[in-house]
């Protein structure tokens, strides 16, 4: 694992190499390397939900949990509840950390201005191996269409 620190901002940029990972899940794995982020589990359960917290807590009744950013898509909230058919469910341990290319935290209000409301809590931006990977655009697919014209 590549760490790289920008010091001119408060991002946090982790880079996954093909390495063993002494974590399960990726929220654990970021547990103790980003300072001001807290992770912590209810249980040592391998599944259960963590609670992450950039910066403490923004708010004493609503929901304190960061956007997760997945390749692009963002997620509000990564944990299942209580009131689902899975109870205590961690989204983030469905992903295989040797899939992931890299894990940005954002904490700063400048770098989390674009993410809007949803971004006040900070945001954890994840991108795999199979994100980076980019697709084709609707330029290509009209150029495409002109050439079989």
């Amino acid at each position: 694992m590549y760490c790289i620190k920008c010091f001119f901002s408060a991002i946090f940029l982790l880079f996954f190499s093909n390495i063993s990972f002494s974590q399960i899940s990726i929220d654990q794995e970021l547990k103790g390397k980003v300072a001001g982020l807290t992770v912590f589990s209810q249980s040592g359960t391998p599944g259960t939900p963590s609670y992450i917290r950039i910066r403490g807590n923004g708010s004493l009744i609503g929901n304190n949990a960061p956007l997760f950013i997945l390749d692009g898509v963002p997620y509000e909230n990564f944990n299942i509840g209580e009131n689902s058919r899975f109870p205590g469910l961690n989204m983030l341990s469905l992903i295989n950390t040797l899939d992931v290319h890299s894990v940005a935290v954002l904490k700063n209000a400048k770098d989390v201005a674009p993410y809007g409301v949803r971004g006040s809590n900070g945001v954890i931006v994840i991108t795999t191996k199979k994100g980076l990977k980019p697709g084709p655009t609707l330029k290509d697919l009209l150029l495409k269409m002109d050439i079989i014209d």
